[in-house]
């Protein structure tokens, strides 16, 4: 096995074991044993279980990303248009995206106090994220400007608060439907923003 291969795997075993058990109860071990290697393959590829874990949260991102553009179509949506239309590709691959939960969210909350490299590092996923939303967002907020009306960078944060809202709730109530609703009430806000700009 090439050190990529290990290292791929060994990432792939952290994101799994740390979203469904937590952080602190995953050991070194438990993602030696859950990816098939030993202990000194673990510690060739990482210096530490933080260090692989910040791998893994990285890792989710970037397949996180390519997961939910791939097959989207804005062919002959206005801007402000194709941020709704945005918001609705997301919302039907969202049972297959978080169905097994966000590290992101799941990091934030567990350690936001005990890891400062991990929680500062969520905290740069998420901005980054937020910019890359308001991008998104953008044209549809200059097309419903006035008084009121929320800033591209506010329904950046917003959309962010409805995913990481829509995966508690669907924990809590054991029904991953929980996260396309939440996008979906998100969705119908965007459409009738945009409809009274009209």
């Amino acid at each position: 096995m090439t050190d990529s291969e290990t290292r791929s795997r060994l990432i792939e075993a952290a994101y799994a074991l740390m979203l469904s058990n937590g952080y602190s109860a995953t050991g070194v071990a438990d993602i030696c044993s859950a990816a098939g290697v030993s202990k000194g393959s673990f510690y060739h590829c990482f210096d530490s279980k933080e260090h692989c874990a910040l791998a893994a949260l990285r890792d989710h991102m970037s397949r996180a990303r390519d997961e939910i553009e791939a097959g989207l179509d804005l062919t002959g949506l206005s801007p402000a248009q194709a941020a709704v239309k945005y918001v609705e590709h997301i919302e039907k691959g969202a049972e297959e995206i978080w169905r097994d939960g966000c590290l992101v969210g799941a990091f934030a909350l567990e350690l936001s106090e005990t890891q400062p490299a991990i929680r500062e590092e969520v905290s740069q996923v998420l901005r980054d994220l937020a910019d890359y939303m308001e991008s998104i967002f953008a044209p549809l907020a200059k097309a419903v400007r006035g008084a009121g009306s929320p800033s591209a960078r506010e329904l950046a944060e917003q959309y962010i608060a409805v995913i990481e809202g829509g995966v508690v709730l669907s924990r809590a109530h054991n029904d991953i439907r929980m996260v396309p609703q939440a996008l979906r009430t998100f969705r119908r806000y965007l459409s009738l923003l945009l409809t009274q700009s009209n």
